[in-house]
């Protein structure tokens, strides 16, 4: 049975205007799986009907259900049509999103699509704590789902030097990951601790439309750096998280005194 077209229109037109099309569709079809309006395994309708339904072409209809296929948000079953996929798992051990309704019980599972990648030659924060990078740096835009209650978002940046190959890793093999397995396993840098910031901001814009929450809302803004062998910074990570009622589960350790090699200091359950 094909999903009525109201649920995808109706979040189409939700969206942000300010997408492309495509990009429009995509986030659509995404929000109305989160949001339970499109379950897994259900049928969804052709290209050319949901083209007209949408009044887009059917280029720009096939470059969005192309990118949700990529992505396992979507399943092609030749000769049987388009279905939503359910082969999607969550990130295994995540550091920074471990959330826990607040009377506690087991953390949400949390899924990561990649919203974009990118070689940057601007400095800012990122280029504050990770230091000055000849070659610019690699930004890893991310949209997770956690346990499909509310959405944050994340943005890690990294030197371009050591780290420009994760801009050729195959979209696929990011998604619903944990970059920093990505980055033990393909760079041999291993993320050994990590410290930052946690502060109130007002959410732009662009990012409540992404949450789905009005702008100017105040959302906890995240500002992460991690560090490798020698206590090197590796990456700078900054995260959003929109007013919610769970709980984010942290692990606290006593401070050190003297030698920075103590016991805790780099432990990677030292988490943010």
């Amino acid at each position: 049975m094909n999903i009525p077209v109201p649920a995808i229109v109706v979040h189409f037109h939700l969206a942000s205007a300010a997408l492309p099309k495509h990009a429009r569709l995509r986030q659509a079809v995404v929000n109305a799986i989160e949001a339970g309006d499109l379950s897994a395994g259900a049928k969804v309708m052709g290209e050319r009907e949901l083209s007209e339904a949408l009044g887009l072409s059917l280029g720009t209809t096939q470059k969005a259900l192309g990118k949700l296929m990529d992505e396992g948000f979507l399943v092609r079953k030749q000769g049987h049509g388009t279905f939503v996929g359910s082969d999607r798992r969550p990130i295994a051990g995540t550091w920074h999103f471990r959330f826990v309704a607040p009377e506690g019980g087991p953390e949400l599972p949390v899924f990561a699509t990649i919203t974009a990648r990118e070689h940057i030659s601007e400095l800012g924060a990122w280029s504050s704590a990770l230091g000055a990078d000849p070659k610019g740096y690699v930004q890893v835009s991310r949209r997770l789902d956690v346990g499909g209650k509310f959405v944050c978002l994340s943005q890690m940046y990294l030197g371009a030097t050591r780290f420009a190959k994760l801009l050729r890793i195959a979209e696929k093999r990011l998604a619903d990951t944990n970059l920093k397995a990505i980055l033990e396993n393909e760079f041999s840098a291993p993320t050994l601790r990590s410290e930052g910031f946690a502060t109130m901001v007002p959410l732009s814009l662009e990012d409540a439309a992404q949450l789905s929450i009005s702008a100017g809302t105040f959302g906890m803004q995240l500002d992460i750096v991690g560090r490798s062998f020698g206590h090197v910074p590796i990456t700078f990570q900054r995260v959003l998280v929109p007013p919610t009622r769970f709980a984010l589960k942290l692990d606290f350790f006593a401070p050190q005194s003297g030698n920075s090699d103590s016991p805790g200091r780099h432990d990677p359950a030292s988490k943010v």
